[in-house]
């Protein structure tokens, strides 16, 4: 009987043992092939006269996500941006921290894409599918920090990441969302380092 019950208690050590390391290797292939082919690229720092600005572009968006767009589905992008004062010796220190939300709604009466941000105030409209993703999955010269904040001769970057959020279901409906194959997530972090020269 007790060589049974070791058998058992071994036999279920065994599956927790396996189940903890399945856990985060099915969570890895989820966030890759949810994320597809979608990163950050093209990113330039840059400044003006009173502010550093960052440009930045999405590349590779799945075919999910079109599909969620063209069915109506509201969706928001939303890029968190952080700059960065490299400090050689020390813990970096963080200068500016900004999250971008671009909300897109597909209106398939009028055959009209309407983007708004959390930076303007107006809303666009977009009759072609290929410009509204321009302009959702592109940041132009976001100001992110004035140069009074950074030393002249010193190493500086930027860490970009975009996350995609589909829509909100009400409270008692959210059961629906397991059934469905639209999934949140977001890309890896892109680094970009940055040389301050005045």
């Amino acid at each position: 009987m007790k060589n049974i019950k070791f058998k058992i208690i071994a036999l279920l050590l065994l599956l927790l043992i396996l189940i903890l390391f399945l856990v985060p290797t099915a969570y890895q292939f989820y966030k890759k092939n949810s994320c597809g082919e979608i990163k950050i690229s093209e990113v330039l720092i840059t400044n003006d006269k009173t502010n550093i600005l960052i440009y930045a572009r999405v590349s590779g968006i799945t075919e999910d996500i079109k599909r969620a767009i063209l069915a109506g589905v509201p969706t928001t992008f939303t890029f968190r941006i952080e700059f960065y004062e490299d400090k050689k010796y020390r813990i970096d220190k963080r200068l500016a921290q900004i999250e971008i939300k671009k909300h897109i709604k597909y209106d398939r009466i009028k055959k009209t894409f309407y983007l708004t941000s959390n930076l303007q105030k107006t809303v666009e409209g977009f009759q072609e599918f290929d410009l509204a993703r321009l302009a959702i999955t592109e940041i132009n010269g976001i100001p992110v920090t004035s140069i009074k904040n950074l030393k002249d001769d010193h190493k500086y970057y930027a860490k970009i990441k975009l996350e995609w959020e589909n829509y909100q279901l009400p409270f008692y409906a959210e059961f629906i969302r397991i059934f469905l194959s639209l999934k949140d997530f977001e890309t890896d972090w892109y680094y970009q380092p940055f040389h301050f020269q005045k």
